[in-house]
């Protein structure tokens, strides 16, 4: 095993072994942003899974905390969350890489201002799949409502209205499957 003893990674400074558990060694490191003494495995310190002690994100949610006391509330998740899917884009770029959002809502005050609380059994949905996340383009929606407004669903246009197979489904009372094979036989989707 090479040792690592006296490098820094990240934000880390490796001071000396720890021992070995589960194959892997731990070592005794010091935080290089607050001096906070910790043990970190040699995985995590060599793929910078450990960055630093945790103080930075202790101090982000210490400043949220105080700055607007919503860090569990249903907004702040859902904020957070939407942040994650936009940071995601470049594993997921079929789905989430041409996504953007408001530069404002990189503050969560300024999300909040716009999209307000998150009503219980809401999420926040994206009203046209092609924009960003915006003011203009937001809203709180139930799961039925959000699943129905995916870009992979299939639009119908019948009677100059158009709605997904699903709603015509249940406005006609007749099964999706039906609907789906009088289209294919190129009837109208109504009896």
């Amino acid at each position: 095993m090479k040792s690592i003893e006296n490098q820094i990674f990240n934000n880390l400074k490796v001071l000396s072994f720890y021992d070995i558990k589960s194959k892997n060694s731990r070592w005794n490191c010091e935080c290089l942003l607050c001096g906070n003494m910790f043990i970190v495995s040699r995985p995590n310190i060599l793929s910078g899974n450990t960055k630093d002690c945790g103080c930075k994100r202790s101090e982000k949610i210490s400043i949220a905390v105080t700055k607007h006391n919503k860090v569990k509330s249903g907004a702040y998740s859902s904020w957070y969350k939407m942040k994650q899917r936009i940071r995601l884009g470049s594993k997921h770029s079929e789905i989430y890489g041409k996504i953007t959002m408001d530069d404002r809502w990189n503050d969560f005050v300024e999300f909040y201002k716009d999209m307000g609380d998150r009503p219980n059994g809401h999420t926040l949905d994206r009203i046209d799949n092609n924009k960003g996340y915006s003011k203009d383009n937001c809203r709180w929606t139930t799961n039925k409502q959000q699943c129905r407004n995916r870009s992979t669903n299939r639009i119908i246009e019948y009677n100059g209205k158009s709605m997904c197979l699903v709603e015509w489904a249940e406005e006609l009372n007749l099964h999706r499957d039906t609907i789906t094979r009088r289209i294919k036989k190129g009837l109208p989707i109504e009896i």
